[in-house]
């Protein structure tokens, strides 16, 4: 990935910045004891008390800045927003535009894989009644523009209990980790397991969170 100049934020890693606090929507901190699914309610419904306008606002917020890191990106992977998530539809119709191929993720027992996506594509829901292709055309994104339930400074992603996400980033370790998530989101720490796999940066609505070293992030 490369940036664009002036296009994003340069932010501190972990140890040396705090992220700006927003007043708006009310994102106070909570306890992180290890009980995920109480941490999972919790933080979703953060995203879920957003209303229609501040989805859209961070929406194309969020498009903007990621676009500015994809120049001369040829794969990326992406999702299908539901349940307060980052609607990324109109960073898909960009990607098309620039003939930037995408892929969506694809349940296949309890693996996941990304599959193409092409306009006009036929989809179907899998178990979970999230929307996946018809036809499972596999493909190695480079960029990874993932969904969260919630993130920590520290780059630990909180997604939605599967580990999905988890087993296919340790199946893909040359592929961008990139979250995608509301600002509001955000915790300062999460429980971990040694096998989550945290993730390289987050883009909310006021830009790019880095957590990676500068090497990691071209």
């Amino acid at each position: 990935m490369s940036a664009g100049a002036g296009a994003h934020r340069r932010w501190r890693r972990p140890w040396q910045r705090s992220l700006p606090v927003k007043s708006k929507p009310d994102c106070s901190r909570q306890d992180t004891r290890p009980d995920r699914a109480r941490l999972r309610r919790f933080w979703r419904r953060k995203r879920q008390a957003l209303d229609a306008k501040e989805q859209r606002r961070h929406a194309a917020a969020i498009t903007r800045h990621a676009l500015a890191h994809l120049t001369g990106a040829e794969t990326v992977g992406v999702y299908l927003a539901r349940d307060g998530e980052v609607d990324l539809t109109a960073l898909v119709d960009a990607c098309w535009q620039r003939k930037i191929a995408v892929g969506l993720p694809v349940v296949m027992g309890n693996e996941m894989t990304f599959a193409a996506y092409r306009r006009a594509a036929e989809l179907r829901e899998n178990r979970y009644g999230i929307p996946e292709p018809a036809v499972v055309e596999q493909m190695r994104p480079s960029i990874i523009f993932a969904p969260l339930v919630a993130f920590g400074d520290d780059g630990q992603r909180l997604g939605m209990g599967g580990g999905y996400y988890d087993r296919y980033f340790a199946s893909a370790p040359n592929a961008k980790r990139i979250g995608v998530a509301h600002g509001c989101q955000r915790a300062d720490t999460l429980p971990a397991n040694p096998w989550d796999m945290p993730l390289q940066a987050v883009i909310t609505e006021d830009g790019w969170h880095w957590f990676a070293p500068p090497r990691q992030r071209r």
